[in-house]
């Protein structure tokens, strides 16, 4: 998923990114789940049973337009101004996401850039003279960096990677002269460091790729290192540090299968996060100038998330599981103790810091059904600066989340979220659809979803699950896809299917899915394995040819994905026909609805061509949009806005009107499709 929050907030969402492991917490217990953890196995399979507590008396929502939901979206990406006044933050201005800024003392909230493609990301200089644009061409992902002068409002391009190649900025020089960045060559064979005189638009490569792929980390707060990481496959990644004075690079964490990410520098040290000697993510600490990495002590002994730091290594935020979901750790000045603030420590999703006051920062909390509130923090009690909830909507018509593990066919424990429309029971059962997020490495957690809200709000119960393979959940849980692409994932979702018909608020005729990305790999296995599983099925962006979406990658991730897959399905054509979607839409018994961005780089929309002429020409039921000017998500509202209606209209559409509760299906637990190899 790409950033700005559009379709991000179904899959991993982009500001508390990536990944990994959890300890089960008391959720499963009060919900009347059997008290293991995620991934564990049993022989006894528990019943499914979820208590709504006042969820039926709760008011029923009138129904609200798609651009109301939209105007609760939470901000993205933050910076302080240099003179720590204001704050700079991306939003949408209705069309795409733009560069705004907000006095932190009036509150007052201005557009700066008003670009007509999306601001993917930025980089405030030091004195707070210009902006650094991250930016693509209709949702292509051959990012390029733009100066965006701040008093005249002047773009200026400064790189250009070419197409089929991109660039990742890096940071600037302390004077503001120097621009750092990696960029790839060669339709991303490989991806080197570079630095950019501004003035003169003179580049020089410091470290070339020569086969590898270095991707930006941080840059040292005198300007004299560069610590970057190198991608090795999908779950390895070393870390290496390059002094800017000599040139001279050196590896600070290299160790095989275990990733490294996230790092910081912090004076003379690095932080970063690691899954060395363990199963899940843990902060170390690397002293620049020699020695090995060592593991920090923190007063949670949970798999850590993400890591961002702030004044010189003062501040430190930390992502982190808890129970089924993600949470969010502030620490100041050490790591004794995190700080809330005076905010509910359950409710924390995020925060950024000025890096010139460890003192003043920006933290929002946010929960399944409260968009996000920002509030400055420092000098007193924290002060609302910002509601994400700019719809007129009252939080009390939002829908509540359960969360709970439900054990699938081999007994594996699969967390799941339920987000359940007010006024559900047993005497008003409501269809359901289940969300299947993309990945390979992404998970969802219960957070606030505009689109999952604009759901429920039409009536939908909408079961989000995280089947094995998901990341946040260990690393062990994570790897149980590997190799079996098509296999044990989609026997989760059918094992979870059955359980959801056996819920007494559930309209168990109408049971519905969509995918996104791998997520809609998923669902077009599903449809042609288990055919009678669901009602009707909606695909995102979906693979449903292996060998040509695996020739279409750059070079370097060609063999992991290949690794991923546990094969190669350009070589072994026999088992890429069997396991793809594609060669067997003659299976296909339901309605289907294709949505596909022209410019897809991850997904080439020849996957989603191929497989609508196919079941045309078999007159199969199928609805096909093309989106012009996207690419792997959404980043034009217009775009994003009819997607979501024509999804909810095709269901409606599709919905089965029954006298009580429907049965599954005989041959719904069949599978009509698996290879024996």
């Amino acid at each position: 998923m790409r950033q700005g929050e559009t379709m991000a907030e179904l899959g991993s969402r982009a500001q508390r990114m990536p990944l990994r492991s959890i300890l089960l917490c008391f959720i499963a217990a009060l919900l009347g789940v059997v008290a293991t953890q995620p991934g564990a196995t049993g022989t006894r399979r528990a019943a499914l049973s979820i208590g709504l507590g006042d969820i039926p008396e709760r008011p029923l929502a009138p129904e609200f337009a798609f651009d109301r939901f939209f105007q609760t979206r939470p901000l993205g990406q933050f910076a302080f101004a240099a003179d720590n006044r204001s704050i700079y933050f991306l939003n949408s201005d209705g069309q795409v996401d733009n560069v705004f800024t907000m006095d932190l003392s009036g509150r007052s909230v201005r557009q700066l850039t008003h670009l007509s493609e999306s601001v993917s990301g930025f980089l405030l200089d030091h004195r707070g003279h210009f902006l650094i644009i991250v930016q693509d061409v209709e949702g292509n992902e051959n990012y390029d960096l733009y100066r965006f002068d701040l008093q005249s409002g002047e773009l200026l391009r400064l790189t250009a990677a070419g197409s089929g190649d991109t660039t990742m900025v890096c940071g600037l020089s302390p004077d503001d002269t120097l621009l750092y960045y990696a960029q790839t060559r060669d339709q991303r064979r490989e991806a080197g460091l570079w630095r950019l005189e501004i003035s003169t638009g003179k580049a020089r490569q410091l470290l070339p790729g020569e086969g590898r792929t270095l991707e930006c980390e941080s840059l040292s707060e005198d300007g004299r290192y560069l610590l970057f990481g190198e991608p090795i496959g999908f779950d390895e990644r070393h870390l290496g540090l390059l002094d800017l004075a000599t040139g001279r690079a050196q590896t600070i964490i290299a160790a095989p299968g275990i990733y490294n990410v996230d790092g910081h520098f912090a004076g003379d040290r690095v932080y970063f996060l690691s899954a060395l000697h363990s199963d899940r993510f843990r902060l170390w600490r690397y002293e620049v100038g020699g020695g090995a990495p060592v593991l920090v002590s923190l007063p949670l002994d949970n798999d850590l998330e993400w890591l961002s730091m702030y004044a010189g290594g003062r501040v430190a935020v930390v992502g982190y599981r808890s129970a089924l979901a993600g949470r969010t750790a502030v620490f100041v000045d050490g790591f004794d103790a995190p700080t809330h603030f005076g905010l509910p420590p359950g409710a924390i999703a995020g925060a950024a810091f000025s890096d010139s006051d460890a003192e003043l920062g920006v933290v929002f909390t946010e929960t399944a059904s409260m968009p996000a509130r920002y509030y400055r923090v420092g000098g007193g009690k924290p002060v609302l600066l910002y509601d994400a909830n700019q719809s007129g909507i009252d939080n009390s018509y939002f829908s509540e989340v359960r969360s709970l593990l439900v054990p699938s066919f081999d007994g594996l424990q699969i967390p799941v979220h339920f987000f359940i429309p007010n006024g559900t029971s047993a005497d008003a059962p409501r269809p359901a659809i289940f969300l299947i997020h993309g990945g390979p490495d992404e998970h969802l957690d219960p957070f606030y979803s505009s689109a999952i809200q604009y759901l429920a709000n039409r009536g939908f119960v909408v079961v989000a699950p995280n089947v094995r393979g998901s990341t946040g959940f260990g690393r062990h849980y994570a790897a149980l896809d590997s190799g079996d692409w098509g296999g044990g994932h989609i026997r989760d979702i059918v094992e979870l299917a059955a359980a959801v018909r056996s819920l007494d608020f559930i309209d168990a005729d109408n049971l519905f899915i969509a995918g996104m990305s791998l997520g809609g790999f998923s669902v077009m296995s599903l449809v042609t394995q288990y055919p009678d599983t669901f009602r009707a099925a909606v695909d995102f962006f979906g693979v449903t040819e292996l060998a040509s979406f695996v020739d279409s990658w750059p070079q370097y991730l060609q063999r992991h994905l290949s690794v991923e897959l546990g094969f190669d399905p350009r070589i072994d054509r026999a088992r890429n026909r069997a396991l793809s979607p594609l060669y067997h839409v003659e299976r296909i018994r339901i309605p289907l609805q294709v949505h596909q961005g022209a410019n897809d780089s991850r997904v080439p929309r020849a996957q989603s061509d191929w497989l609508v002429q196919r079941l045309r020409s078999l007159g199969g039921s199928v609805e096909y949009f093309v989106y012009a000017d996207e690419g792997h998500g959404f980043n034009r509202f217009e775009n994003e806005r009819l997607a979501w209606q024509r999804l909810v209209d095709f269901l409606t559409r599709q919905l089965r009107s029954t006298q009580g509760k429907g049965v599954k299906g005989p041959n719904a637990s069949r599978c009509h499709h698996c290879p024996v190899f």
